[in-house]
């Protein structure tokens, strides 16, 4: 189990992979169990990350694809992996993640407020352009949405 330094040094480690991949990927959730999402928010690519290393999976099995183990990119052939990363995108079927939106705008649901703060009753959505609350269920998206139905609520 790494300790919260390890965990910091190899998050830090993967969003300088990420980054220098530049194949349109964010990370989310990245205390953790950090989660690489599409650049649109539509697929959860599958993926996890242990201790230093970057397990790619083969589709929604538990095969592993490729193992990247993550260290300086100076340390990193980048102009290799890139292809295999990309061809890994392509090749396999990834989950896919649904996020609500306020229909007719670019705004996501990205958290709940309530009216009356102390009980905590009442919620309604709050919007921003960046960061939605993603759905890994379509049921679960739905339930929300139905919740918040005077909203005009559109399931992405």
């Amino acid at each position: 189990m790494l300790s919260e330094e390890g965990i910091s040094e190899r998050n830090g480690l993967l969003i300088e992979f990420i980054t220098a991949i530049d194949v349109g990927i964010h990370l989310i959730d990245m205390v953790h169990t950090p989660k690489l999402i599409s650049y649109d928010y539509t697929t959860k690519f599958s993926a996890y990350c242990k201790n230093f290393h970057l397990i790619l999976l083969k589709g929604t099995s538990d095969e592993i694809h490729l193992d990247i183990r993550l260290k300086p990119i100076k340390n990193m052939d980048i102009d290799d992996l890139k292809p295999k990363f990309l061809e890994w995108m392509v090749l396999f079927d990834h989950s896919k993640i649904y996020t609500l939106g306020l229909r007719n705008t670019n705004l996501f649901v990205v958290g709940f407020n309530h009216h009356n703060k102390v009980l905590k009753t009442n919620p309604y959505p709050v919007f921003s352009f960046y960061d939605p609350i993603t759905y890994y269920e379509l049921e679960r998206a739905e339930n929300t949405q139905k919740r918040f139905d005077k909203y005009d609520l559109v399931i992405s």
